[in-house]
């Protein structure tokens, strides 16, 4: 076989030009009324736009939700958003050269919000996220966080404030028809065995669903019909990427992610201005632009032995080392003990975090919240100490305005005004004592 170098020989970057924006949003404008944003995998989906290997380039994205999100003070809007919609991609780009088999190594040049949107937004909702507790499941609420540069605050979870890890959640490349069967058939046997344990057909699982897909492009009616029926949903991350949340991808970093289809069909968007490690609910989400580099390296995916994307960290990423560490085992809440429940012992940690957290004056749901977007550090502490699989939590002590350490126990708690809730109407229509829009 000859020999061909990793990484493909390109043209010089051009000099001096402006760096050009291949997909063009209005973040004021819900996300299944503009051009060029698809909800699902699909390798029939055309590509609206061509990267230059070697030359960065700018994407404008809008939030996961495509707009169904306002900055005020009642979580109505919450309770009304539509999960069938989920994500709302920028793309699919054609990458010249790109074959099957090839890997794309993508520079994260830079991640912002749009300057006339300097907010983002988190959530807490029943059956939402990884820690509700059966018997005292989280309220509704949305926190709105304000941006400041590299630093963010919110009304709703007051006296917190940290730098952000501004990133994609979601950087994929199109399946193969192939490798989307794969992945449907995979599911829908989960899905199956889930039902069969009384969990329902698809309890935590994302099958194909043609209600909420969208293709922002002019397609032949039989196509978009093949498309939305067949297409992928975008909520769990797989081998491609996609909805792989790594918020350590901020600018500076690196990811690879595997080629499919001719062209590679690269797509991105759900863009967050920061996250925990685990990200138990939402991310700070936000509408934003990113900027990439692609670079293409032929027959990558065995040559890195690649199962699932790598990356390389940034020197940028903000990093806090004073922790508050808990740690989880694998136990579930009743006790029983499990041998490989890696999610259990992260719940476990997580759990022992918020409940700390509640000590000082913080709601549950404001403390489920910081596991989700603060800077917390997750570590697999151990796994081969069997039956007790092992992960710690690391919240950072400087994000706080007060002392969270043990030592500061002695203050709390504090008085501290709470996330916001649904309004009073809404909140009698669902049957949730927990209303009142904040500050109410």
């Amino acid at each position: 076989m000859p020999h061909i170098p990793l990484v493909q020989k390109l043209a010089p970057p051009r000099r001096g030009e402006a760096i050009p924006t291949l997909v063009h949003i209005d973040p004021h404008k819900p996300g299944q009324e503009q051009a060029n944003i698809h909800t699902r995998w699909h390798p029939d989906i055309p590509c609206v736009g061509t990267i230059s290997p070697g030359e960065p380039f700018k994407v404008e994205c809008i939030d996961f939700s495509g707009r169904q999100v306002s900055n005020d003070d009642c979580a109505d809007d919450i309770l009304d958003l539509d999960h069938d919609t989920d994500h709302h991609l920028s793309g699919p780009f054609f990458v010249p050269n790109a074959q099957p088999g090839d890997v794309l190594e993508i520079d994260i040049l830079d991640v912002r919000p749009f300057d006339s949107q300097p907010w983002g937004y988190s959530v807490t909702l029943p059956g939402m996220g990884s820690l509700d507790e059966p018997d005292a499941p989280p309220r509704v609420t949305k926190t709105i966080w304000d941006f400041h540069g590299v630093e963010t605050s919110s009304r709703h979870v007051p006296h917190v404030s940290f730098h952000g890890r501004p990133h994609p959640g979601v950087i994929g490349t199109a399946p193969s028809a192939e490798v989307l069967a794969q992945w449907t058939k995979r599911e829908s046997e989960l899905a199956q065995r889930l039902e069969a344990q009384g969990g329902g057909r698809e309890a935590g699982v994302s099958l194909p669903k043609s209600r909420g897909a969208y293709v922002g492009q002019d397609l032949d009616s039989e196509l978009r019909e093949k498309i939305y029926r067949e297409g992928a949903r975008t909520s769990p991350g797989r081998e491609h990427g996609g909805n792989i949340d790594i918020a350590s991808l901020v600018r500076g970093s690196k990811v690879y992610l595997p080629v499919y289809v001719p062209g590679a069909k690269l797509s991105v968007g759900d863009l967050h201005f920061s996250e925990g490690d685990g990200e138990p609910t939402t991310a700070i989400e936000m509408s934003g632009i990113v900027t990439l580099r692609v670079t293409l390296l032929p027959q990558g995916v065995s040559r890195l032995c690649l199962r699932s994307p790598m990356y390389i960290t940034s020197p940028s990423e903000p990093l806090y080392p004073r922790r508050l560490v808990f740690t989880g085992l694998s136990t579930l809440p009743d006790g029983t003990q499990t041998d490989s429940g890696g999610l259990e012992a992260y719940r476990n940690a997580a759990l022992g975090a918020i409940d700390y957290l509640v000590k000082f004056g913080f709601t549950r749901e404001q403390a489920y919240i910081l596991m989700s977007v603060a800077p917390v550090e997750t570590k697999v502490v151990a796994t081969a100490n069997r039956p007790n699989f092992v992960v710690s939590l690391g919240l950072p002590l400087d994000i706080f305005h007060f002392d969270i350490s043990p030592g500061g126990l002695a203050n709390a708690p504090y008085t501290i005004t709470g996330p916001a809730y649904l309004s009073d109407e809404r909140a009698a229509q669902e049957g949730n004592v927990a209303g009142h829009a904040s500050g109410h």
